[in-house]
C-alpha cells in the first residue's frame, strides 16, 4: 500500500492506494501540492477496469447511510465519503480525469466544515493581494489569468476561499482550466471578487451583496442537495460577499483592466 499526502486550501489528505497508475498520477499530477505530515482526511483508491462507453458527466451525491455520510458516483468511479469520520474510499478507473473528478468533489464537501468553497473563478495574486474574477465557462477566466504576466496564477478554475474571524483567504489549487498547469500553493488574503463580462472598453462596476451572491452561488462547485451541507454552504458564500468588495469587471483582451481595477 502507497500513502501519498496531498494538502489544498488548508486541508491534507493522505491517498492510499495499492494500484501503481493511482500513484503515479498522484505523484506528477500534484507534485506541487504534496504534503507529507499528520492527514486530516484518509481516502482509499482503488483500481477498477474502464467501462466500454466514455464517462458520462452526470455525478450522483447522496446521503448514504448517515447525515454526514455520502456516496458520489459517475461512470468512471463510485465511493463513499464520510465527513464526520474524515474519511473515504473510491474505485475508479485509473488517470487523471476520474482522480481529478473525485478530488474536486471530496474537496468541495470537506471544506464545508473549515468554511471554505471552491468557486469557478481564476485567482491571481498582486502586491500579496487575491483577486478573485469569476465567471461561467466562456466569460473570460483563463484569459484575465493569461493577460496577467506579471501576476501569480493561484488557478485558472478553482481556487479554495475560506472566511476565518470575518476575513476572506484566497488559497491556491492544482485544479486547472485551460491553462493546463497547477498553481501556486500559496495563502492570500482575498481583496476583492469581480465577475466577468467582456467589453470594448475596460470598466470596474461596484455591485450590492444580494446582487453579488446571486451571482456567485451558481459559479460554486457543489454538489449535495441533502442534509444541511447546502445551507452550511450558502452561508459561507454569504459571509464571502459580507467580507471583500464586489464589482463587475468590463474588459476586453489586454492587461490594462488592472489599471481600472487599482484606481476603483
Amino acid at each position: 500500500m502507497t500513502e501519498l499526502s496531498i494538502a489544498i486550501g488548508g486541508l491534507r489528505t493522505a491517498i492510499l492506494t495499492s494500484d501503481a497508475e493511482v500513484a503515479a498520477v498522484i505523484q506528477t499530477r500534484y507534485k506541487g501540492f504534496l504534503s507529507p505530515g499528520p492527514p486530516d482526511w484518509r481516502i482509499e483508491v482503488a483500481a477498477r477496469p474502464a467501462a466500454a462507453r466514455p464517462p458520462a458527466g452526470d455525478i450522483v451525491v447522496r446521503r448514504d447511510g448517515g447525515p454526514r455520510r455520502f456516496s458520489v458516483k459517475r461512470q468512471d468511479f463510485g465511493g463513499t465519503l464520510d465527513l464526520a469520520e474524515r474519511c473515504g474510499h473510491v474505485a475508479l478507473v485509473p488517470g487523471e480525469i476520474a482522480i481529478e473528478s473525485f478530488l474536486r468533489i471530496a474537496y468541495s464537501l470537506a471544506l464545508v466544515d473549515e468554511r471554505g468553497l471552491l468557486p469557478h473563478a481564476s485567482c491571481l495574486v498582486r502586491a500579496d493581494k487575491a483577486f478573485l474574477f469569476c465567471g461561467p465557462s466562456g466569460s473570460g477566466k483563463t484569459t484575465v489569468a493569461g493577460l496577467s504576466h506579471d501576476a501569480i496564477v493561484l488557478t485558472d478554475e478553482l481556487p479554495v476561499v475560506r472566511v476565518v474571524d470575518g476575513r476572506a483567504i484566497a488559497y491556491g489549487t492544482p485544479f486547472w482550466g485551460e491553462l493546463a498547469r497547477g498553481g501556486e500553493d500559496l495563502t492570500v488574503p482575498l481583496a476583492g471578487i469581480y465577475f466577468l463580462r467582456q467589453a470594448r472598453q475596460h470598466a470596474v462596476e461596484p455591485i450590492g451583496p444580494r446582487s453579488a451572491l446571486e451571482r456567485l452561488l451558481p459559479n460554486v462547485l457543489f454538489f449535495a442537495r441533502e442534509g444541511d451541507l447546502p445551507g452550511r454552504a450558502f452561508g459561507i458564500a454569504a459571509d464571502l460577499i459580507e467580507a471583500v468588495p464586489t464589482f463587475d469587471l468590463l474588459f476586453r483582451r489586454d492587461p490594462g483592466f488592472w489599471e481600472v481595477i487599482a484606481n476603483a
